[in-house]
């Protein structure tokens, strides 16, 4: 493996020091006021479960010790989980949805960057009233050969929307000038400075040596996906029950779950199945329901959405979606720089009982103390490609609301590894075309040459504007 160092850059000491500050109750009068839409990002807090030290995790990885690994994800779902004292639309924000979004960390308007307009800087650009929730379809339903951005309507999974969040270690790293060849800076947040980057290597350079430097440790890098539930009457929304529960299981997208919940919006009380006249209320063309449960909005981590907020929505997936209405948290991919390779977990809403065979994961081994909503999701890990290092057993673990989509080549046989550990910049195969054996990251010809540079497994970055 690689080694990894801890990059501290005097941004990213100055923007934790704000955080912390922001994040404390003591000491009030030492923070300066906030301009009103303010979203300051919070740290994950330090302390034993995170930063896990490399050697720890590796054990596990090594012991084919998944008690361990799995009750890793749980802490870092639970420490993001925690409530961070900020407040956006007048609800109070877990941890993680206060972490830069893609419009901070990539900003699309790099004209008013330069002019100062809108803030030279990552920490000025946070300092005023920002897009908390960047509702857009999956990238990732456009990596595939063939298939441009843009296109609704062709994708299974086109109902969601996906964001990135990157917490204030990630954020400040790419947005940090890096050295490089030559001694020069390169930008990470842009596709010209990675470009740059690309053709500087001097003759000579191996495919495994053309890569940016390595995230800081404390990174950490999220994908949420949303659906929308309306704030009147019920909305269907399909529930993974694994490929046995879809009507095309090689390509199991959304709309072909034959399980559906019916979700109320003020309704309370466990999972139940829904009667006949609940099932009668709703319409469920565009879907393949035939079992339907009854669930309220409480199972899921839920947010009203304003009027700009429905219409970016409405946008991105064809839905119809007013402001009032609940964008609501169906899954989350999230990576750890803890170690050189990351650490990989993914959750999605499960509520109510486990998948038929806990296929690809389950909610074992949730600590007792994680309550609702976030209790309501499943998780599966990829720590390591194989099973253990030494197995030739692939590790299977994917999120069920993304990488069903056929777009995804074998997406239900895929981990998240081995698909990160191909994001470059340059011409290459964009994914996996199976996963039959691991990687070899960074040499593997088919996927790392002396024409591209990888990203140490950042699709974010490779795919930066």
């Amino acid at each position: 493996m690689r080694k990894i160092g801890l990059i501290a850059t005097s941004g990213l000491l100055a923007l934790t020091a704000a955080c912390n500050q922001a994040s404390n109750t003591a000491g009030e009068g030492a923070t300066p006021p906030k301009a009103a839409g303010v979203v300051t990002p919070v740290p994950l807090p330090v302390g034993p479960n995170f930063p896990v030290p490399t050697a720890t995790i590796n054990g596990w990885i090594d012991a084919g010790d998944t008690a361990s690994i799995r009750g890793h994800a749980w802490s870092l779902w639970q420490a993001m989980a925690a409530p961070s004292g900020q407040k956006f639309n007048d609800q109070e924000l877990p941890i993680w949805e206060t972490w830069a979004g893609p419009n901070d960390v990539f900003p699309t308007n790099l004209a008013a960057v330069q002019a100062g307009t809108n803030g030279v800087s990552l920490e000025a650009r946070l300092a005023k009233p920002r897009v908390i929730r960047n509702f857009a379809a999956p990238l990732q339903f456009h990596h595939a050969k063939g298939v441009k951005l843009g296109a609704l309507g062709t994708f299974g999974n086109s109902d969601v929307t996906a964001d990135n969040k990157f917490n204030p270690q990630a954020a400040t790293f790419i947005d940090s000038p890096q050295a490089g060849p030559g001694g020069a800076k390169y930008d990470y947040s842009t596709q010209s400075g990675l470009t740059k980057l690309n053709a500087s290597w001097p003759t000579g350079t191996t495919p495994q040596n053309r890569g940016i430097n390595e995230f800081p440790v404390q990174a950490i890098e999220l994908k949420p996906v949303f659906g929308t539930v309306a704030a009147k009457g019920l909305t269907v929304q399909p529930l993974w029950q694994g490929p046995g529960g879809s009507t095309n299981p090689t390509n199991p997208t959304i709309r072909t779950w034959t399980t559906c919940m019916l979700v109320s919006p003020d309704g309370t009380g466990p999972v139940r199945p829904a009667t006949p006249a609940e099932i009668a209320s709703v319409s469920t063309a565009g879907t393949a329901c035939k079992t339907f449960l009854w669930t309220p909005l409480s199972t899921l981590y839920a947010v009203r959405l304003t009027a700009p907020e429905a219409k970016n929505f409405a946008a991105a997936t064809g839905k119809t979606v007013a402001e009032g209405d609940y964008a609501v948290l169906l899954a989350m991919h999230v990576n750890t720089k803890e170690i050189p390779f990351w650490t990989w977990q993914t959750f999605w809403w499960q509520p109510g009982g486990d998948t038929p065979n806990g296929f690809p994961g389950s909610k074992q081994g949730q600590p007792t103390s994680l309550g609702g909503p976030w209790s309501n999701y499943a998780a599966c890990t990829a720590y390591n490609q194989t099973t253990t290092p030494s197995s030739q057993t692939m590790q299977v673990c994917f999120n069920p609301y993304l990488e069903t989509d056929p777009s995804i080549p074998a997406g239900i046989t895929s981990n998240c590894m081995s698909c990160h550990g191909v994001a470059v910049v340059g011409n290459s195969q964009p994914y996996p075309a199976n996963y039959n054996k691991p990687i070899a990251f960074f040499t593997d010809p088919t996927y790392f040459s002396t024409t591209v540079t990888h990203t140490d497994f950042s699709w974010a970055v490779a795919t930066s504007p």
